[in-house]
Formats: structure tokens, C-alpha cells, sequence
């Protein structure tokens, strides 16, 4: 028999059965380790990507263990492709109760070596993209009275390094795009918040995980002594998705190893 302590509150609940989570950069790093641990706890999952061939393997995987998952192609750099998205996931799945927007562009390189065209590819996946995500699906979320959503942030947000200029504007930008909107939609249901680790190790930072130099000096600037894995951001995900968190929002959750306290 289980003691139960009088007066105690009930546990929040990290469970997401029969919530729909809609997740942006879903078929590799991050964004996939969000959407199996969602689908874990219960969700149905909307996955989008550019890469349809790793986003069937994910939707295979998902499915096989009995939950529910389908695939979407689509650029969200482009607003009417995002915006055919939100519909075909209302038409298809229902409305959504969760969005992760994980689609993001890495780029390490010195101001002065910065062109357009790699200007333009980073701050239109990760911050044009992302805001443009958080209106198609905000709005059904405004609708229903309830939506969580969980931008990807960065350690950068709040700090800089050599080579990272473009980058940590982009990532500065979630931040504060992610205090303005729940801001405005706080008083509609819909929560958003933001998630900052540090340098994570996916397929996407082969090339600074291959400079070893400057892996040294990131792993000096982590008190943890480590870099992330993307199952480090598990947790932190959960609670934002879940009812756990519903009296949170406009907040960017640092999982990042004490990064952002040692700064």
C-alpha cells in the first residue's frame, strides 16, 4: 500500500496521451529524439522535414511501437508551404496541442567570411520559419483555448563566441520572439516557451565536432564537463509539453550543463 501525505498536491502529469505534437526538423538530432520520447508518453506525432527518406524511417519506427505518426515534406523557410502544412495537419490528424519547432541551420564562421546566401539559410529556417510555424498552429491552439509550444533556443541566445555572430542573433531572436508571443497569447491558452542547450552532439555539428581545438574551448565553457547528447533535452521537453508546465510560459529553459550560470 502506497502512504499518501494529507493536504499533499496531486502530482502534475507528464503524460501526452491523445495530445497531437507537431514537430518541425523532425527527422534528424533534436527534433527526432523529441518525437519519439513525445510518442513514448502517449502523443500522436505530425512529423515535418525536408528529408522524406529519414522522416519515413522515423514514421516507421514510431508506428511500429502502436502509436501514431505521419510524415510531412515541407521547407519552412517558405510561408505557403508552412501554411499548406497547418492545414493538411488539421485536415489529416485534428488540431494540434503541441508544436516543437527544432528546424534550425547551424553556421560557424567569422563575421567577415559571412555571405547572403548563409545569412539568409539561418535566419529563415530558424527564426523567419519558426515564427511563421508558431502563427499557422497558434491559431487553432488560440481556437480550442489550450497549445504548448517549444522553440529550439541556444545556449547562444544569451552569449557569443568567436564565429558565431550569425548564428547567436538568429538564436537571440527565438528568445525574445518567444517571450513577445506568449506575451500576447498568454491570455488565449496558448503557452510558449523556449529550450537553450549547449553544443549537442547530432548529425548536424559533425563539422565542430570534428575541429578539436574548438571542441576543447566549448567543453572548457561547460561546468558539467560534457556536451549534451539529445537525450538530455528529454526532460526539459516533457515538462513543457505537458499539463506539468501549464503555468509556465515566456520562459527559455537552459539545458546546457551550467553554461549560462558560468557566462
Amino acid at each position: 500500500m502506497t502512504a499518501t501525505l494529507s493536504g499533499a498536491p496531486d502530482l502534475p502529469s507528464f503524460s501526452l496521451n491523445g495530445r497531437l505534437a507537431v514537430v518541425t526538423g523532425a527527422s534528424e538530432g533534436i527534433g527526432r529524439t523529441l518525437a519519439l520520447a513525445f510518442a513514448g508518453a502517449g502523443a500522436r506525432l505530425a512529423l515535418v522535414s525536408r528529408a522524406p527518406e529519414r522522416l519515413a524511417e522515423l514514421v516507421a519506427s514510431i508506428v511500429a511501437s502502436g502509436a501514431e505518426a505521419h510524415a510531412y515534406q515541407a521547407d519552412v523557410r517558405v510561408c505557403a508551404q508552412v501554411e499548406r502544412l497547418a492545414e493538411a495537419v488539421t485536415t489529416r490528424q485534428g488540431a494540434a496541442h503541441i508544436l516543437v519547432t527544432s528546424a534550425g541551420v547551424p553556421l560557424t564562421k567569422l563575421a567577415f567570411d559571412v555571405v547572403e546566401e548563409e545569412w539568409d539559410l539561418v535566419m529563415d529556417t530558424g527564426l523567419k520559419g519558426m515564427f511563421f510555424a508558431c502563427l499557422a498552429f497558434g491559431r487553432s491552439m488560440a481556437e480550442q483555448g489550450y497549445g504548448k509550444i517549444i522553440n529550439l533556443a541556444s545556449t547562444y541566445s544569451e552569449s557569443v563566441a568567436s564565429g558565431k555572430s550569425v548564428y547567436a542573433i538568429a538564436k537571440a531572436g527565438v528568445a525574445h520572439l518567444t517571450r513577445a508571443l506568449a506575451l500576447e497569447w498568454a491570455p488565449l491558452g496558448v503557452r510558449v516557451n523556449a529550450l537553450a542547450p549547449t553544443l549537442t552532439v547530432t548529425p548536424t555539428r559533425q563539422v565542430v565536432l570534428a575541429n578539436q581545438e574548438r571542441m576543447q574551448s566549448i567543453l572548457a565553457r561547460i561546468p558539467m564537463g560534457r556536451y549534451a547528447q539529445p537525450s538530455d533535452l528529454v526532460g526539459a521537453g516533457l515538462f513543457l509539453a505537458s499539463q506539468a508546465s501549464d503555468f509556465v510560459t515566456g520562459q527559455t529553459l537552459f539545458v546546457d550543463g551550467g553554461w549560462n550560470a558560468a557566462r
